[in-house]
């Protein structure tokens, strides 16, 4: 079977004047200067990546060993509160090296991948998913045609790239089963120069709780787990 290839992507996306998680305009420069810029919200603070690199693979062994702890960490505390689960959906999956490592633990559970790139297409081809889907979650056509379908989501460093973060996260819960867990690795907030940074643990648990959510880890964890209670909207 051939191996899809990848198309360039430009470096970086045009530079906004907005915040993505509440909409303000009050930004602030944190930091004149340094590449890449980064911006923070007056009102949410809100720290992100402006202009955002435009969405490509990671690259250097230190962040690849890097993923693969966060990977085998995320997994394991997800088994903790769902060990069988039945479908699985990894969100900006890239190359589907998540689903790769979470085979280990979750043998039976069908990994499909979403990615904005074609990268998803190659990870189907050699097998690290079942299913794949180019684009974004918060896509009309994507959210319609996975409502209620899977038991786990996951997300890593994902809500960092995308333009709306939370209309990704509302997306996230609706194609989310009641009673699924959904899975969320953000960067940590205090490292401003992290790539990218990005919500802060807060500001997600509000989100998620407003949304009828109920978050089972410890506040301020760049981990988020969140089960979605049946009574959810």
């Amino acid at each position: 079977m051939s191996v899809p290839s990848v198309p360039p992507l430009p470096r970086h996306e045009p530079r906004r004047a907005d915040c993505p998680w509440c909409g303000s305009q009050r930004l602030l420069r944190r930091a004149p200067g340094r590449r890449p810029a980064v911006d923070e919200c007056r009102d949410c603070r809100h720290t992100f990546h402006n202009p955002r690199s435009a969405a490509g693979p990671e690259r250097g062994a230190a962040v690849r060993a890097g993923a693969r702890l966060r990977h085998r960490s995320a997994a394991r505390a997800l088994f903790r509160c769902c060990p069988e689960p039945e479908s699985w959906l990894d969100v900006g999956t890239g190359d589907a090296d998540f689903p790769r490592t979470a085979r280990s633990l979750f043998p039976y559970t069908s990994f499909d991948g979403l990615d904005p790139t074609h990268r998803v297409l190659r990870a189907r081809a050699v097998e690290r998913v079942e299913e794949a889907y180019v684009g974004r979650l918060a896509d009309p056509h994507i959210a319609a045609r996975l409502g209620a379908r899977y038991d786990v989501v996951s997300m890593f460093q994902h809500l960092e790239r995308v333009p709306d973060p939370r209309a990704e996260l509302r997306a996230a819960l609706h194609v989310l089963r009641p009673g699924g867990h959904l899975l969320l690795d953000v960067t940590d907030p205090r490292r401003l120069f992290a790539l990218p940074p990005g919500p802060r643990p807060a500001g997600l648990r509000a989100e998620l709780e407003a949304r009828g959510c109920t978050v089972l880890t410890r506040p301020g964890s760049r981990r988020v787990v969140a089960r979605k209670e049946p009574s959810a909207p």
